[in-house]
């Protein structure tokens, strides 16, 4: 699993089951393949495949939670 960190929290309104769907029908990946999603004030860290990483990142930029846009990264 690798870690990815979105730049939207808690302040945002930010749900599991959001992040999931985003994530998963962008990507084109099945949501149970999506780790741990830990939802902090201003960010999230979210852990997805390794083999689904190029998948994931290839649509950042298309990513959105509710009208709010979400970009991506991998955690450090």
């Amino acid at each position: 699993m690798i870690r990815i960190k979105l730049n939207k929290g808690k302040i945002h309104g930010v749900r599991p089951n959001d992040i999931v769907g985003t994530i998963a029908f962008h990507a084109n990946i099945p949501g149970y393949t999506i780790g741990k999603i830990r939802i902090e004030d201003k960010i999230t860290f979210v852990d997805i495949p390794e083999d689904a990483m190029e998948q994931v990142m290839k649509q950042n930029g298309n990513y959105r939670i509710g009208k709010e846009k979400v970009t991506l990264a991998k955690a450090t």
